[in-house]
């Protein structure tokens, strides 16, 4: 039995692990995962009832579902689509548009929508530079169309799983694979339409990173010399030396007795046979190399070029599972493990190019960096590095593209056939039987090896989703889910089913722009059901207003990982999706209160 306290106590850690959230100075998994573990400590959960979070069918089947979208990522069917997205688009920003708005919202009603994006990105840029476009008018529809086709099925998105997993555990009957088809259609349709003919208007027309920090730049080279006896070098720091003698010349690296030397400039000495790697424009190459016309101070013997090679700009960003997010520049050694310069860090809006060695990097942090094609191609191949400037180079396990196809076929057919009608009643598969028989089959045909598998998984969700199902299984124990719900009751009991229809909605889309949208989903989903019981309905149209709802996060670049994603590739300000977002957010808020009703009626 809850003692008197424990509800409380729940409020408390229920407000400090939204205000965590939103802080942002933790990552979400943990915070969730230690809130379960205070439960724990204080014995307002057992262990039996948080090892129950551990079974949960939801996180399984969000899992399940990644493996079957990098199923189609690792034989290359993703990138096929990228691939035909130029050759359709024929240069034109509008057809271009469109085929995102048809193939994102088309595909992400099954696809895991953050690969998608993330394999779309670098498609698009390369679109935008080959035809003059901005990326700014074609990344944030990207992010929006993935989003609108998310609420197209029960699987578009982890969150439409998740309150269909809690509203079963709590006895209302299991939604179906495409249950929520008919208002989510409807939701797309209208999202489309509004960023077909609205939000083009509405979106800024800006340059992405490397045209805002080189603007109108010319031909750079890197050139590796050699330092020989004699030289005035000897002996002076680098970074001062460099200041002092090869003026807008750059030194990028010092390689010594074959050993790349830490790349702290300022701290090393120049010693007689060092081998300087140096970043300058044509000019600077023709006074390096014409011993009569050499300006740094220095007589004709005192460089030798060793080698020559065109630097390489490029733009990428750090998506999931990189190893560089909370790591500075300087720890992570650029110049040193890659032979590459970062010079400049692009982040919510603004762009970072002083005192970058201290500059702890973020999750979707754009970098602009540059190197030798060599250098360039290595650090393309670093996990969660995501380049933007050209689609990443990879082998394809294309032999086993039809497998991966027939294992969506296997998971929409066994998730939505009526087994019940043909005399098979015993044969119904609900989300979870049907994505974990897919997924089984995707490893069991090779289309994924078992580590691959591993990796495709974003564990962070599935241990927040974990960590949040505590708290709202403590919600559920200690009657803190029927006090808020009641309290709600109460105050708007005037507005009727209807208005709180409203106001549920509204308030799971206004949360989910600060915070997971997953911790909305569970934190919630015991409150509505309690509401409607206690408003003497069917709790139903209050579980779809809050999958939509949640899912409805347009309004920030932070409330879903996609919008954080375009986020700094497009070059964006946090105002640009209020200016664009907002609008969006209030039309399907007004169309899910409408339909709702009509569909699913109370």
């Amino acid at each position: 039995m809850p003692e008197p306290w424990h509800q409380p106590v729940v409020f408390l850690l229920l407000a400090g692990t939204f205000l965590l959230f939103w802080k942002d100075r933790l990552s979400v998994e943990l915070i969730s995962l230690s809130a379960a573990g205070i439960l724990l400590i204080l014995g307002i959960l057992t262990p039996p009832e948080v090892l129950k979070c551990f079974a949960n069918p939801a996180p399984v089947t969000i899992g399940a579902l990644f493996i079957l979208t990098a199923a189609l990522e690792r034989t290359g069917q993703i990138e096929r689509l990228g691939g035909a997205f130029n050759k359709l688009a024929k240069g034109s920003e509008r057809r271009a548009l469109l085929l995102i708005l048809v193939g994102c919202i088309l595909l992400s009603a099954f696809v895991n929508n953050t690969p998608l994006v993330a394999i779309l990105l670098p498609v698009i840029m390369g679109f935008c530079r080959e035809s003059g476009s901005k990326p700014s008018k074609l990344l944030i529809p990207l992010s929006f169309a993935t989003i609108l086709g998310g609420t197209c099925s029960l699987a578009g998105t982890s969150t439409n799983i998740l309150v269909s997993g809690m509203a079963r555990e709590q006895g209302i009957a299991s939604l179906s694979l495409f249950s929520i088809a008919p208002l989510g259609l409807i939701y797309a349709a209208v999202g489309g339409l509004y960023l077909w003919f609205i939000a083009p208007r509405l979106l800024p027309n800006r340059e992405t990173l490397s045209t805002l920090i080189s603007p109108g730049s010319t031909r750079e080279f890197l050139l590796e010399v050699l330092l020989p006896a004699g030289s005035k070098l000897i002996g002076q720091h680098a970074e001062s030396a460099a200041d002092k003698h090869l003026g807008k010349m750059r030194i990028l690296q010092i390689r010594r007795h074959g050993e790349i030397l830490p790349d702290l400039l300022n701290e090393l000495t120049l010693q007689e046979g060092d081998r300087l790697l140096i970043r300058t424009g044509t000019k600077g190459v023709a006074n390096l190399k014409q011993s009569d016309q050499v300006r740094i101070g220095l007589d004709n013997a005192d460089l030798v070029a060793m080698e020559e090679t065109e630097a390489v700009l490029l733009e990428g960003m750090l998506g999931p599972g990189s190893e560089f997010v909370n790591e500075t520049v300087g720890e992570i050694g650029f110049r040193r493990n890659f032979g590459i310069l970062v010079l400049a860090i692009h982040r919510e809006g603004a762009n970072i190019t002083k005192l970058l060695r201290d500059e702890r990097l973020e999750f979707a942090d754009t970098l602009l960096v540059q190197g030798s094609r060599e250098s360039i191609e290595r650090l393309k191949q670093q996990r969660g590095f995501i380049s933007l400037s050209e689609p990443q180079a990879e082998s394809y396990n294309r032999k086993k593209a039809p497998l991966a196809i027939a294992s969506f076929a296997i998971f929409i057919f066994l998730a939505s056939f009526p087994f019940s009608s043909i005399g098979l009643p015993g044969l119904a598969f609900d989300t979870f039987s049907a994505a974990f028989l897919a997924a089984l089959f995707v490893l069991l045909t090779g289309c994924l090896k078992s580590t691959e598998a591993y990796q495709a998984v974003d564990w962070k969700i599935l241990l927040l989703i974990v960590g949040m199902l505590a708290l709202g299984g403590a919600m559920e124990k200690t009657g803190a889910a029927l006090t808020m719900a009641n309290g709600l009751s109460d105050l708007a009991g005037p507005l009727g089913p209807w208005g709180m229809l409203c106001g549920t909605y509204l308030l799971a889309s206004i949360l989910t722009e600060l915070v997971s949208n997953n911790a909305v989903a569970v934190v919630l989903t015991p409150i509505v059901v309690k509401l409607a019981h206690t408003l003497e309905v069917s709790p139903l149209p209050f579980l779809i207003a809050l999958m939509f709802g949640a899912s409805a996060s347009f309004a920030t670049p932070i409330g879903y990982q996609t919008n954080t994603y375009v986020f700094g590739a497009g070059g964006y300000r946090f105002s640009d999706f209020v200016k664009v977002g907002l609008p969006l957010n209030l039309i399907l808020w007004i169309t899910a209160s409408l339909l709702i009703p009509l569909i699913w009626p109370f």
